[in-house]
């Protein structure tokens, strides 16, 4: 992954494409840019920790097939087609490997278990049968006896939560599983560690409050086994400085859901539409953009097991998620190929999606001593596990 957010924050501090160095308080010096973690940072670094065990030792570890893309931020649309025309090319590939500064603010690393899937659309009400002017804005006075596609797309937005965002769509949620109990213990034991704190998450992030009451397993859980539907932004009319009063001819919102096992992209899809229909509102468009599944990995899979051990030789105990809260294309390796992954290396970085997303500099350090550290550990899993009567041993204390 090379692709990166668009930049249309106003409150960047330097140049989003600049990759100044700031000292940044709590942080110290930092790369402040777009991609600084997500994710050319991290792949920039890849590439010097590959440039110098080559140099060092004459050739790397473990033969590398590399697989960049840059649709990621766009839902990877070509990526299985590509995966699928290269198939020969990956498939003698053990492992997947997606780079990434994991270490949040306190310095903590984390391993996530898998991925939620995506789908991103767009709900756009025009005028038409129902009402509304078809084909321009009109003057905003008019609105006494014209209807407003905007208010009709916030009325159907209403439709779909309620007031504290439980979902209301039927059959939305009916293939949801909760959390394993095995998850739950690990989470659990986490817990009773100091591990999980939300207050860092609140601090960092200026949340006032959690969407849920509750600490502790109450609250974390949910983060991991809860899908979301979440509004990214919603336009129409004029939004621009002063005043213009316009009764406007479209409305459109752009929304994601978080799919968490064992949700059905293409059923969730259906249930949205058919929800939107019984409702009364059959007009508003439905424009689907990114469209995929959740994902799942094993944590005695011995890229994980390395990548876990890799952390603990650097002196730090990572934190275990059941789930990545994210997404991402994952799905791709373990449902066409059945090849595992892990994400992760040290390093710190944040604000990805935000204005002045940054990367500490020692962090960037830190990733590739990680990198040579995992890749040596992940020979000597594999090599342990090809001995007879072994295989990669849980390490999870």
């Amino acid at each position: 992954m090379y692709d990166v957010m668009p930049t249309d924050e106003e409150d960047w501090t330097v140049d989003p494409w600049g990759a100044q160095i700031r000292d940044l308080p709590q942080f110290g010096p930092c790369i402040i840019s777009r991609g600084a973690v997500n994710t050319k940072g991290p792949l920039a670094a890849l590439f010097n920790v590959l440039g110098a065990i080559k140099e060092v030792e004459g050739k790397l570890p473990v033969n590398l097939v590399f697989a960049i893309e840059g649709e990621e931020e766009m839902g990877s649309r070509h990526f299985p087609a590509f995966l699928e025309e290269y198939r020969e090319k990956f498939a003698k590939a053990e492992a997947v490997l997606f780079p990434f500064f994991e270490q949040d603010e306190t310095g903590v690393p984390n391993i996530t278990l898998g991925t939620k899937g995506m789908l991103y659309f767009e709900l756009s009400c025009q005028g038409g049968d129902w009402g509304g002017p078809r084909s321009r804005g009109i003057h905003g006075s008019f609105n006494a006896w014209v209807k407003n596609p905007a208010w009709r797309l916030v009325q159907a937005l209403s439709k779909l939560v309620d007031v504290n965002e439980n979902f209301l769509i039927e059959n939305f949620e009916k293939d949801v599983s909760p959390l394993d109990q095995k998850e739950m213990n690990l989470l659990q034991s986490q817990i009773e560690a100091g591990s999980f704190d939300e207050n860092v998450f609140l601090e960092n992030y200026d949340v006032k409050r959690l969407k849920y009451d509750g600490e502790g397993m109450a609250v974390w859980e949910k983060l991991f086994s809860r899908p979301q539907l979440n509004i990214n932004g919603i336009y129409s009319g004029y939004c621009g400085p002063e005043t213009k009063t316009v009764l406007p001819h479209v409305a459109t919102a752009k929304i994601d859901v978080r799919m968490v096992p064992h949700m059905v992209p293409d059923q969730v899809i259906q249930a949205i539409r058919d929800h939107l229909d019984k409702n009364g509102f059959p007009d508003i468009e439905m424009k689907i953009y990114n469209n995929y599944y959740w994902s799942k990995v094993s944590i005695d899979e011995c890229v994980v097991q390395a990548m876990i051990d890799t952390y603990r030789v650097m002196g730090k105990e990572p934190q275990i998620w059941p789930i990545e809260p994210g997404s991402a294309p994952y799905y791709v390796f373990e449902r066409y190929l059945k090849i595992p992954y892990v994400a992760g290396g040290m390093g710190h970085g944040a604000r990805q999606h935000s204005s002045n997303e940054y990367c500490t500099v020692q962090g960037v350090l830190d990733f590739e001593k990680s990198m040579v550290i995992f890749f040596d550990q992940y020979v000597k899993k594999v090599a342990a596990m090809n001995q007879p009567d072994q295989q990669c041993s849980l390490s999870t204390e």
